[in-house]
């Protein structure tokens, strides 16, 4: 009876693997693998940053931009003396949501940001509609 090693074939060592084949030089390629990755990662991460800070405040600026220009409308026509009706409701509700888009810009939510900015244009641009003049 045989223990299975008999043969020089059968005996697992240092060039063979578990099952016969070639072994796998598994502590080189992870060193490798983890030079890799480690390689460029601080300019990467910088310029990630970098990238998300110019995002946040494209955002914010659009979003303040949107609150602005909805209280400016609101307040020019107020001032031609239009009477009060819808509109006054969606020039206040564009300028809410443009100043909630600044400040979810701010924090970092931007795709909320741009959402919110966008319906509070969409608000002044049906605010300055002339079905309700």
């Amino acid at each position: 009876m045989t223990t299975g090693y008999g043969d020089a074939e059968d005996r697992p060592d240092e060039t063979r693997g578990a099952h016969g084949g070639p072994r796998s030089s598994v502590a080189p390629q992870e060193e490798l693998r983890a030079q890799f990755q480690t390689q460029g990662q601080p300019e990467l991460a910088e310029s990630r940053q970098r990238d998300v800070r110019k995002a946040r405040g494209a955002y914010a600026a659009f979003a303040g931009l949107v609150a602005v220009v909805c209280l400016v409308l609101g307040v020019v026509r107020l001032g031609q003396g239009d009477a009060l009706g819808v509109w006054v409701g969606t020039y206040a509700m564009g300028f809410v949501l443009g100043g909630w888009g600044f400040v979810l810009a701010r924090i970092g939510h931007t795709r909320w940001a741009m959402m919110v900015a966008c319906i509070g244009a969409a608000l002044a641009g049906l605010g300055d509609s002339p079905a309700f003049r």
